[in-house]
């Protein structure tokens, strides 16, 4: 009994060490090219997807809690220049009706932003399973804001491309949040 007990006690101590050294490097698993590839095959764009995680270095040289905060930033960064954009075209324009729309827009936007800056608090503080609520808030504003859009013939600053993007970047944070959850 003293010998099984022995080698159960020696083959237990192996199996944690090797959990303690394999889990980690799991964890820590820096992204290569296939994972981004893996990952922009979720989206709807899966080129687009790979040019714009490739535009932030952090991208390759991080884990996937690293790589959602990057899709978190450039998010973030795009929702600002878009709702700038907004903001200015309602400046600008003459036309009461357009005017509306743009601001009912940048109204959407600055609601994306909000959602995006508790997205980026959750994931600070370990709390992704939060993450997906917000997410779906801002690509419903998004969303609100086209649907806002479509009604004219014709957008004259051509923001459905801008709309786009956007839409990309929070499902990019979306995919990569969703691997954030299953770790």
């Amino acid at each position: 009994m003293a010998s099984f007990l022995h080698n159960f006690s020696s083959v237990l101590i192996s199996m944690v060490l090797i959990f303690l050294l394999v889990v980690p490097s799991l964890m820590c698993h820096s992204m290569e090219e296939k994972d981004l590839q893996h990952i922009c095959s979720k989206t709807q764009n899966r080129t687009e997807c790979l040019n714009l995680f490739k535009s932030d270095p952090r991208s390759l040289n991080t884990d996937i809690k690293g790589l959602t905060g990057v899709a978190v930033d450039l998010a973030l960064n795009k929702s600002n220049a878009v709702h700038t954009q907004y903001n200015q075209l309602y400046t600008d324009t003459k036309n009461s009706e357009m005017q509306e729309k743009y601001i009912a827009c940048s109204k959407n936007y600055n609601d994306a932003i909000r959602d995006l800056q508790v997205v980026k608090k959750y994931l600070d503080i370990n709390r992704t399973r939060f993450i997906s609520v917000e997410i779906n808030d801002a690509l419903q504003e998004v969303m609100s804001c086209r649907n806002v859009l479509k009604k004219e013939p014709i957008d004259p600053a051509n923001m459905d491309y801008q709309n786009e993007e956007f839409k990309l970047l929070c499902y990019m944070v979306k995919v990569t949040s969703h691997y954030l959850i299953q770790k």
